[in-house]
């Protein structure tokens, strides 16, 4: 028989109306209050439980959402399971468990839909909980697409001044609090005018305010403003809730985060403290929010020098923070199951390893501490790999770059510390050289395992072609979202983004489910070694990667080749970003003593003791030495030179080519292109329509005309698409796989705000492409070339991210199949830019088995030697990158 619902209804609206005033106590009573037919409706018995989890009661919420989950076994209810699911998860989320609440959440959206009711506002909440999962993660995309879905919902079914589109507004600021401060900012002031419209100025509501935009005034320096509006919600909540509550505690660790950035400790220590006595009476002592709190200790005693009392706090912290794991020794460390929150965990592994960094410096100066803390390090890296195996959005992975970069700069420091003390020297410059190398485009590397795992796992071409369709949905969706649509259109699109990622991450799941062998393939890939490396290398080339540990200024050079290794490590001088604005600035400009000094400077710093036989350089930049030509590099003083023809740049005497990172060159050392026979694709757009306001290139025609006659002299393949023919659609449809060099003369822009903006231009004449081949739209082709050639400008550049670099047409072009690539610093006039391809290209077919780099070196020698283009300016943008 139907469960009883006499009433139910009426009841529902009035503990509904409760919840909007934070009335939790008084919808409890009225629940159970209420005749015992109305108090055993489920969906009263939900709202009971969500009260109670609201109160942080969540031991007796628990109990009441099993109880339902048991008579939904007997009779079943799609809607009633799915509010129920919707109500786990919150009190999931609340106990810590983010990995349990996910599942129940993403459950409940599946039940929403199959009782019909996906755009419900129970669907609505469904959703949010899931946005304040993903957010307590670190997926602040995934985050951001489950919230705004949320607010198209509410929005559809709400007036704008609704309770409900206010904490919509919030739990976005919320997120966009860790991407976009002034973003946040604005969503938490509407959040408050519409919550002071409700309710005034006393009210809970207000507090969680004025908590969110004190957290911004913090971030923006605006210590007494943060001050004034967290004491302000104290106040508050101190009304509220008579008894130890979360929120309360919440306002104390950000009073203390506020005295600890004015660097009054002692006021710091004593709101911690304060917090974290609530946070232990309320969830008691294994709670992720805990273990925040005694990270923030924790960083107070070792910022004090009591690095014994840190390391506790610190292993206290990870107590807290993983089920089952209750050792107090700071030198035991967890396996990494069963953790609530993985990127609090990491950030306390993080610190304990710093503690022992600094212990062994300031205090000890004892070996073995050095060695605790590589054992947390290891611990941190294997996290993050794990973490990212987890998050299936880019952006979160790109994001999660940024603790990771810390991360491993640690790594770096401490291994570097280790091998200058120890005996055996090797291996632990062997272990700095590993973790330099794991900071860079690990996102990348990964997306190219997986692409690679589905080449080899036996995925049948009807899958892969289904995923290639959902890839160029999103990628175009994305592309339009960052166009700023008018809002109309951004909800609509916001809506079928969030739908279309929903359906890739399922198709995914199901690719790992069905074929275990992608899976293994796709996660199991090997990290860079040394030993790897030289495997690879030949006797006359050598690795030169390095790592800019920001936090510490400090700049580490490791030169591998095939005979050994060397590292080297110095403090970086207070110029050296303004001697890479000057050197970009000097060349672009062709200021002979801008360009001097800085490329000497530079010069100095950055190019290490190389062995005489080393003729080739493999050059792995970190940060903003990502976009410059190490090939101008002067390896002694130019002072009183001022012919172009006679400074002593570093190509004269290397050839030089760039990659992304070490793990990329051995992913490639594991590739079999063929190089024996050249074919050559030419694209040559050469005029631009109106609009976009682009110079015609009419030096491009000639250039693909005379480099398709280097390739016909020696009876070898050229196709040449000039003009109309130079089409966007060819770029999509044509066998580009047919053809192992592509040669695009045409314009490029990167997008340094948007890197999904970044395009190459192209003619058009179809209604379903632009003309514009984006970022994205270059990712999801399938290119099977030993060169790609964008005789273009800019293209080059990108945003750059730590942990990964520059984002920009150069990454796309890699993941897409690329081997190698040949792209451009910044604009050069095609007449010079067409005489260097076709030296380029000349050099290339006087001997195919020839390198590349050595290929490249060659056109620029040429081009110095002449008297209209010695200047760097038009030899120096045209980098190599690829192995």
């Amino acid at each position: 028989m139907p469960y009883a619902q006499t009433n139910a209804p009426e009841v529902a609206v009035t503990v509904d109306n409760l919840f909007l005033e934070a009335r939790f106590q008084e919808a409890i009573a009225l629940l159970e209050n209420s005749p015992v037919e109305v108090s055993k409706s489920l969906i009263l018995q939900n709202k009971k439980a969500e009260a109670l989890i609201r109160l942080g009661k969540l031991t007796e919420a628990e109990k009441i959402l099993a109880d339902i989950n048991l008579k939904l076994l007997i009779q079943p209810d799609h809607f009633l399971k799915a509010v129920t699911e919707t109500n786990l998860g919150s009190l999931q989320l609340n106990q810590g468990r983010n990995d349990l609440a996910e599942e129940s959440l993403e459950d409940a959206l599946i039940q929403f839909n199959s009782s019909g009711k996906p755009r419900s506002l129970e669907a609505a909440q469904a959703l949010v909980n899931l946005g304040l999962v993903y957010m307590s993660q670190g997926k602040y995309a995934q985050a951001e697409a489950q919230l705004l879905m949320a607010l198209s919902l509410r929005q559809n079914q709400l007036e704008e001044t609704h309770e409900l589109i206010a904490a919509t507004y919030n739990d976005l600021g919320l997120v966009y609090s860790q991407t976009d401060k002034d973003k946040a900012l604005d969503y938490f002031e509407n959040a408050q005018r519409i919550y002071l419209k409700i309710h005034g100025k006393e009210h809970s509501k207000i507090a969680i305010a004025n908590i969110n935009i004190g957290i911004i005034y913090r971030d923006l320096k605006l210590y007494g403003d943060a001050v004034n509006n967290f004491e302000t919600a104290l106040k508050i909540w101190n009304t509220v809730y008579t008894e130890p509550h979360p929120s309360k505690a919440l306002a104390l660790f950000n009073l203390g985060q506020t005295y600890s950035n004015m660097n009054d400790h002692k006021a710091a220590m004593a709101y911690y403290e304060q917090s974290f006595k609530i946070y232990e009476s309320t969830y008691g002592l294994k709670h992720p929010e805990a273990a925040y709190v005694l990270n923030a200790i924790g960083n107070l005693y070792l910022a004090d020098g009591r690095f014994d009392d840190a390391l506790q706090t610190y292993q206290k912290a990870i107590q807290a923070n993983v089920q089952g794991f209750n050792n107090s020794d700071p030198k035991s460390n967890p396996t990494l199951t069963n953790y609530y929150h993985g990127t609090r965990l990491l950030h306390s592994l993080m610190f304990k390893a710093q503690a022992w960094e600094a212990r062994y410096l300031q205090k000890s100066l004892k070996f073995k501490d050095l060695g605790q803390a590589l054992n947390a390090l290891a611990k941190c890296d294997s996290l993050i790999d794990a973490l990212r195996q987890h998050s299936s959005n880019e952006s979160d992975k790109l994001s999660l770059g940024v603790i990771a970069d810390e991360v491993y700069s640690t790594g770096v420091r401490v291994a570097y510390e280790a091998g200058v003390n120890a005996v055996v020297k090797k291996t632990y410059f062997n272990k700095a050289f590993y973790f330099a190398e794991k900071s860079k485009s690990a996102v990348l590397l990964e997306s190219i395992s997986d692409a690679n795992a589905k080449s080899f796992a036996g995925i049948p071409d009807s899958l892969l072609e289904e995923e290639k369709n959902l890839k160029s949905a999103i990628t175009l969706t994305a592309q339009k979202l960052a166009q700023k649509p008018t809002p109309q259109d951004e909800q609509s699109l916001r809506q079928s983004y969030f739908l279309l990622n929903k359906n890739y991450e399922a198709f995914i799941k199901k690719l790992e489910d069905q074929f275990p062998e992608y899976f293994n393939l796709k996660y199991n890939s090997q990290s860079p070694s040394v030993e790897q490396l030289q495997a690879m290398l030949s006797d006359k080339a050598a690795v030169v990667s390095y790592f800019i540990d920001g936090k510490k200024n400090h700049l580490y050079v490791f030169l591998v080749r095939k005979g050994g290794q060397t590292i080297s490590h110095r403090i970086l001088p207070k110029d050296f970003d303004k001697y890479i604005t000057g050197l970009r600035n000097g060349l672009y400009f062709s200021e002979v003593k801008t360009f001097r000094r800085s490329a000497y400077e530079l010069g100095k710093v950055l190019i290490p003791k190389i062995p005489s036989k080393i003729k080739e350089l493999i050059i792995l930049p970190s940060g903003r030495l990502g976009i410059i030509p190490f090939e101008t590099l002067l390896s002694r003083n130019a002072e009183k030179l001022n012919d172009y023809h006679d400074m002593p740049y570093l190509l004269k005497r290397f050839s030089v080519r760039y990659e992304f990172s070490a793990g990329l060159i051995i992913q490639k050392g594991k590739q079999t292109n063929a190089r024996e026979s050249p074919s050559i694709l030419l694209c040559a757009p050469v005029t631009f329509p109106q609009n976009n306001t682009l110079q015609d290139l009419p030096g491009t025609e000639l250039e693909v005309a005379e480099i398709a006659n280097l390739f016909s002299a020696k009876n070898l393949s050229s196709k040449v698409f000039t003009n109309q023919q130079a089409d966007e659609i060819l770029i999509k449809t044509a066998n580009l796989k047919g053809y192992n060099l592509l040669h695009f003369a045409t314009h490029g822009v990167v997008d340094e705000v948007n890197p999904e903006l970044s395009r190459i231009f192209f003619q058009s004449h179809s209604q379903t492409e632009d003309g514009n081949l984006f970022a994205g739209e270059i990712y999801n082709l399938q290119l099977n070339a030993n060169l790609v050639t964008l005789s273009a400008c800019q293209t080059g550049l990108g945003k750059i991210l730590k942990g990964e670099g520059v984002i920009g047409l150069s990454r796309a072009l890699v993941y897409a199949g690329a081997k190698n690539i040949v792209v451009s610093f910044w604009s050069v006039a095609d007449e010079s830019t067409s005489l260097f391809m076709k030296e380029f290209y000349g050099n290339l077919l006087s001997d195919p088995k020839s390198d590349y780099s050595g290929n490249l070196r060659h056109a620029k020698l040429n081009l110095l030697k002449t008297e209209k283009y010695a200047a760097p300016f038009f030899w120096a943008p045209f980098i190599l990158i690829g192995y």
